[in-house]
């Protein structure tokens, strides 16, 4: 591509948003096995004892949820203090969305809300520290313009409030709340082109008022919230091309500081604050796209390269785990859209392939949830938007697994189960699978939401991929501790299937 780069609509070619190919080839998914040890039971059982034990290192896997009701990409993902995540505005059929929904993780079911007052993509959106979120400019595909307008979503009512409107119109610009509650606005497109100005929102008075401009117009570029409350803004592009150029706001002063550069110019990287305080960058393009990393340390206010991704990408998402690794996922490449994800581990400094989504997907949004797993939603596959969702679990400690296969006798069917668990008191619980063969009914996929263990009863449940769709599940485990014939198991699915059970042999314990 030129390093010419001209900041139209649709053309600011630093910013890519389609692949070389339409054809996305295939990404092979890693192997992943149940952790720990193994229980297989049947009219005969082979062994009786189940163990738990730590869980080796091992890839986490991509498992489908419920899809959003409108299928976005260039849109915001918010997780809100409820624990529910907002998707809002974004480019879908027929163009700018106004529309908004709502993700439950504790049902896996996207819910509509109150539309937004107009549309945008290519807009922000931050929480305050009310628990209102701000969505703040964009761009409107049906008047090809930057819109300077904003509005407050209120998750009490389910509604959206116009509030005061940018001094300039914008899009693709960055958003961060300060310490202070304000949130500053930088850089992004207006008028076609990239700018340097910056602006304050207060959310006392619901009003914008400019701050010191940048030292560079840019668009594509990071914005990062440091620990000591300076933000840091790297890269991006502007019509020299792309930037290698950082610079640093100070919100005591209002000003704008140059800080030394990449160590390679690219627009359209993700930034990720890590535990350390360090900020990595990853990604983005140049004259093309780029698997190169780099760590920014406040504390020295320099750069150093990192470990390189395994794929070069850009378009893709960057999410902090809870346990400091940060997983990046989906974008496009030169082989074209990616489904394909990796992990960065700040310990080693290096990267290392994880499972990769089910579908190929950039411009979408990644958004850590209260229980440690990563909801992808919509994005783009070179089709149109997608309106599917998928969740992200890491390898889980101590997990207990069950596998094995039983009759049922009010169905007369062999069947198979499989059932993952973990401590009562871990935030993830684990997978879940299920087939009935001679009934013609086969799960895959499926995720366990609950656990409740009752004495010797366990009731689990959650939902599944069912001929390609999700529906809930609840089964029951009881043991009774004997050994004997009285250890039961019963299961039914949202589309009125149940079937259960008796275990002839066998002694079930879940930790």
């Amino acid at each position: 591509m030129n390093n010419n780069i001209q900041l139209e609509r649709n053309s600011i070619e630093s910013i890519p948003r389609s692949p070389v190919s339409s054809a996305a080839p295939h990404v092979p998914r890693p192997r992943t096995d149940w952790r720990g040890r193994r229980l297989a039971w049947g009219l005969t059982l082979l062994s009786a004892a189940l163990f738990a034990q730590p869980s080796p290192a091992a890839p986490g896997e991509w498992d489908f949820t419920n899809s959003l009701n409108a299928g976005r990409q260039e849109h915001t993902a918010t997780l809100l203090p409820n624990g529910m995540v907002l998707a809002a505005g974004g480019d879908g059929s027929g163009g700018s969305l106004v529309g908004s929904e709502l993700y439950d993780p504790s049902t896996g079911l996207w819910s509509t809300t109150g539309s937004l007052t107009g549309r945008r993509k290519e807009h922000t959106a931050t929480l305050l520290p009310n628990g209102m979120v701000l969505a703040a400019g964009g761009y409107d595909s049906l008047t090809s313009m930057s819109v300077a307008t904003a509005e407050l979503y209120n998750p009490a009512t389910g509604t959206w409030s116009t509030t005061g409107s940018l001094q300039e119109a914008l899009s693709l610009h960055t958003a961060t709340l300060l310490k202070n509650g304000k949130v500053l606005v930088a850089a992004g497109v207006h008028a076609g082109s990239a700018v340097a100005t910056a602006e304050l929102y207060d959310p006392a008075t619901g009003t914008w008022a400019t701050t010191g401009s940048l030292n560079a117009a840019r668009v594509g570029h990071t914005a990062t919230l440091l620990p000591d409350g300076k933000v840091l803004v790297a890269g991006g592009a502007n019509l020299f091309g792309a930037l290698a150029s950082a610079e640093l706001y100070d919100p005591d002063t209002g000003a704008w500081t140059f800080i030394g550069n990449l160590s390679v110019a690219r627009s359209g990287p993700k930034a990720t604050l890590l535990q350390n305080g360090k900020v990595l960058v990853a990604g983005g393009f140049n004259t093309g796209y780029l698997a190169s990393a780099e760590l920014y340390d406040p504390a020295t206010g320099t750069w150093a390269t990192t470990g390189s991704l395994n794929i070069a990408r850009a378009g893709h998402t960057a999410t902090l785990l809870p346990d400091g690794k940060v997983l990046l996922a989906g974008g496009i490449s030169t082989q074209g859209y990616l489904a394909s994800a990796e992990l960065y581990d700040p310990a080693t400094g290096t990267w290392s392939v994880t499972g990769s989504l089910n579908q190929y997907r950039d411009n979408h949004t990644a958004t850590l949830l209260p229980d440690g797993t990563v909801l992808a939603a919509g994005g783009g596959h070179g089709g149109p938007a997608l309106a599917s969702a998928e969740l992200y679990g890491s390898p889980v400690a101590l997990p207990t697994n069950i596998q094995g296969r039983g009759a049922f006798d009010n169905q007369g069917n062999q069947v198979t189960f499989q059932f993952h668990a973990t401590q009562s008191d871990d935030t993830y619980l684990g997978n879940f699978a299920f087939c009935d063969a001679a009934a013609d009914v086969c799960t895959k996929r499926g995720r366990v939401q609950s656990l409740t263990i009752t004495g010797n009863s366990a009731n689990f449940s959650g939902y599944v991929q069912l001929n390609g769709r999700p529906v809930t599940f609840n089964a029951t485990v009881t043991d009774n501790g004997t050994g004997g014939t009285m250890d039961t198991i019963s299961i039914s699915l949202a589309n009125g299937y149940s079937a259960s059970g008796t275990v002839t042999i066998g002694d079930l314990r879940i930790y």
